[in-house]
């Protein structure tokens, strides 16, 4: 509980440091995802719900599960306390309560449990990828302005798309994670602004040995 809550605190605190302002045809996913602070429309006691896939070339069958945002209490100020409840069965975690004002817990939960995945298959440090990670969200990347379906409508969507450690020296000691992507797509009309975050791993064809994905399904 104490790392995923450091690795958050940290994640967001080097995000909302860069600051900067939106480009035209570039942006950071620092500027498209977080500093927009999608959360804070979220003013009553809601549960998000999300659908969680995992497919590729390195399972058997693809894997679907849940995932939960609960914001459970809301205070006149902004804040809020939130609750997530990820996955099922024997995979099932769940966390709270977890203060937050402005910013999805679930993804930086998602991206703080993307970070120690690779670390524990690698032998590396944590600190290594989340470093990066950090780093490629503050860089210009080209958004592509797009829809997405939500509810039976057709809602206007941005989604941003990198590959945080192409160009780093040091990924020759994890090259399995060279081309590894990251994309988000969110909108300000969809409760949370969070439509979806998707990573992407490749082998060496360019075939998908591995994806993993969060898409909003519901809203209570």
């Amino acid at each position: 509980m104490s790392h995923g809550k450091g690795f958050a605190i940290a994640l967001l605190a080097g995000l909302l440091l860069a600051g900067g302002s939106a480009h035209a045809e570039k942006a950071s996913v620092q500027e498209v995802v977080f500093a927009p602070g999608f959360l804070a429309a979220v003013d009553r006691v809601t549960v998000l719900r999300y659908r969680y896939e995992m497919s590729g070339k390195a399972m058997d069958r693809p894997y679907t599960s849940g995932a939960r945002l609960e914001i459970r209490e809301v205070f006149p100020d902004g804040r809020k306390l939130a609750w997530l409840d990820m996955f099922e069965g024997s995979n099932r975690r769940r966390t709270g309560p977890i203060p937050t004002v402005d910013q999805n817990p679930l993804l930086l939960a998602f991206l703080q449990r993307d970070t120690v995945t690779m670390a524990n298959l690698t032998g590396g440090a944590p600190g290594y990828f989340q470093q990066q990670i950090r780093r490629a969200f503050n860089q210009p990347v080209e958004v592509e302005t797009t829809t997405v379906s939500w509810q039976g409508r057709t809602v206007a969507a941005r989604t941003v798309r990198l590959r945080p450690f192409l160009a780093d020296p040091s990924i020759e000691r994890f090259p399995q994670f060279r081309d590894k992507e990251y994309e988000f797509t969110v909108s300000p009309e969809l409760p949370g602004g969070l439509w979806r975050v998707r990573l992407r791993l490749p082998d060496t064809a360019g075939v998908t040995y591995l994806e993993e994905s969060l898409t909003l399904d519901a809203v209570d």
